[in-house]
């Protein structure tokens, strides 16, 4: 790795720029506002320096639309307007009045329909529709991966969804459970996959040892790649 810099409106940003066996360029900017560039083994300094200074407006327009969306995302109350992201993609909220309660999820529109004009009780509608639906998910992402410890004698564990600060899942062996964090359902389908396959496989493995990355490797080759996707690309709690 080395490290290169832009500026970026009179701000100095920090460039992670790593050299590998490739064809192609990959410019890649993460809502963690941390940049990377991996380039072909022998590509030159200068060609670096220069390619990093033509792509300065694209890499604000990236560093503007994440700093938006988290702005947005952070809102506390889901009204018309407001965002959030379900499986990795973004979707736009809209409030009706309505006679019943419903939320419908259409494209890239989440749609609350309620009787209720108090926004606390909307939000809680709001969530409340979330727990179930990602719980679902969840047990569904359960069922597919389930096997692969089942025949290593693991019973099958329940899964609990709630909302936790630092960690995307956790397991008791003791009482047979998988806890997944709330916010987990932003992320997309590789990524909860990972934490699923992650938290099973510590019924087998309690400890990160070299035992436990090799049963995940042998079950999911990307792993890496999905678990650095989940770490750059979404933040716990947002």
């Amino acid at each position: 790795y080395m490290d290169y810099f832009v500026t970026v409106k009179g701000s100095v940003l920090p460039v992670s720029v790593s050299l590998k066996k490739m064809k192609q360029v990959r410019l890649k900017v993460f809502p963690s506002g941390e940049i990377k560039l991996s380039v072909p083994t022998g590509t030159p300094e200068e060609w670096i320096a220069e390619y990093l200074n033509d792509k300065t407006g694209w890499i604000e327009e990236k560093l503007k639309f994440f700093i938006q969306t988290r702005a947005i995302e952070k809102e506390k109350h889901f009204v018309s307007g407001s965002s959030t992201r379900i499986l990795g993609r973004q979707l736009t909220i809209q409030v009706y009045q309505a006679r019943r309660k419903q939320i419908i999820r259409e494209d890239s529109v989440l749609n609350v329909y309620t009787p209720e004009t108090d926004q606390q009780i909307i939000d809680k509608q709001v969530n409340n529709w979330w727990q179930k639906t990602s719980k679902e998910y969840f047990q569904d992402v359960l069922n597919r991966l389930y096997p692969i410890v089942e025949k290593h004698g693991v019973q099958r564990p329940d899964i609990c969804v709630k909302k936790m600060r630092t960690l995307w899942g956790s397991c008791s062996r003791t009482n047979q459970k998988i806890n997944l964090n709330f916010y987990l359902y932003k992320a997309s389908v590789p990524c909860i996959e990972y934490v699923v396959l992650h938290e099973l496989a510590h019924f087998l493995y309690p400890y990160h040892n070299k035992e436990f990355f090799d049963f995940i490797t042998v079950h999911m080759p990307d792993w890496q790649y999905r678990k650095q996707q989940l770490d750059y690309e979404f933040v716990i709690g947002i």
